[in-house]
């Protein structure tokens, strides 16, 4: 004897459940696919933070490079100017 889904429903004369899907909070859901006009500003945003930082870096670079040659111009004029009066001290 075969039994078919659809005549068994047919003849069933009893209760009948209704299956509820589980349900699921909506917060902390992340959706199946990204909005599109949200996906693009993002893009966008990370482009331009991308570009700025980039920006900043390079000044920072140039700063710190002139910075640097500002220091060791400094320390070696006040090396040369040690040397030259503790060589002064001994010639008399």
């Amino acid at each position: 004897m075969r039994l078919n889904e659809s005549d068994l429903l047919r003849e069933y004369t009893g209760q009948r459940y209704e299956i509820e899907m589980p349900m699921t909070s909506w917060v902390g859901k992340i959706p199946e696919y990204p909005h599109p006009v949200a996906s693009s500003i993002s893009s966008r945003v990370m482009v331009e933070l991308g570009m700025v930082t980039a920006v900043i870096t390079a000044a920072a670079v140039l700063v710190v490079g002139f910075l640097a040659a500002a220091v060791f111009a400094v320390t070696s004029f006040k090396f040369k100017c040690i040397t030259l009066h503790i060589e002064s001290m001994f010639m008399y």
